[in-house]
Order: C-alpha cells, then structure tokens, then sequence
C-alpha cells in the first residue's frame, strides 16, 4: 500500500458514522484505523481534502433488521424502503437511502406522523425510551 491508498482508504473510513448508520463500535474502529493509517503514512488531515471523492457510504438493510428484531419487530422492504408494524397502531418507516425514519399513529382520519428522525442509532433511544409504554407484540 502507498500514500495514495492510504488516502482513498481514510476518506471512505471517514464516512463509517452513526449517523450514516454504522454501530458505535464500527465508528470508533473505524476512527483508530484513519489515525493508525495518518500516523503510518504521514498523512495530513489537510491533505485529506484534497485525495480523490470517494463513493457515498451506502447502508444496507441488516443494521436496521438488527436493531428491530432486537424489540420483536419484523422489518418488510422493498427497494429502499421498508416499515414495521409496532402493535395494531402504529407502524415505522425507513428510507434506507438517506437512514431516515419515521413513526405514524393511526388517528381518526387515517394516519399521523409522530416523530421523524435520522439513522439507527436515533431509532434505536428512541425504542429504548418508548418501548415499555406499548406492546410490540401483535395480537
């Protein structure tokens, strides 16, 4: 490995965050690894600026099957999206393009947005938080 590699793999470490989807763990190794490799190489962090644009970090489905399963919820998608049934009244969606999600309650006419975050770590305090004021289970 040269510099230039070095460089092309700092700028995708870079992008591995919660925000994007990764687990705290994912991000703070991913954090040594940019520091080991910048050390290593004698890598800049205004060099950095400058190493070629590097592809968007794309998540994939298993982190947000994960966190649901984790509170016995069954995650459905298609595509980019997907959603999962909380009780008989409220589902959550997910748009795995840009990991926002939301929550709906069903109201008297039809349905209504509740809370609308981004990422799995955000969903994840948040079903932490509510999850012992309903039932996940369906009946």
């Amino acid at each position: 490995m040269n510099a230039d590699d070095a460089l092309r793999k700092i700028a995708l470490l870079r992008q591995i965050k919660t925000a994007h989807g990764a687990l705290d763990a994912e991000a703070k190794t991913a954090e040594r690894l940019v520091k080991a490799l910048m050390e290593r190489y004698a890598i800049k962090s205004e060099d950095i600026a400058h190493a070629s644009a590097a592809p968007v970090f794309r998540m994939t489905w298993v982190y947000w099957e994960s966190l649901l399963d984790q509170f016995g919820l069954t995650l459905h998608h298609f595509g980019h999206r997907g959603n999962a049934q909380i009780g008989r009244d409220r589902i959550v969606y997910v748009n795995l393009r840009n990991s926002q999600w939301w929550l709906e309650q069903r109201a008297a006419g039809g349905w209504k947005t509740i809370v609308r975050d981004w990422g799995v770590e955000s969903l994840r305090r948040y079903l932490d938080a509510h999850a012992r004021g309903y039932s996940f289970m369906r009946r």
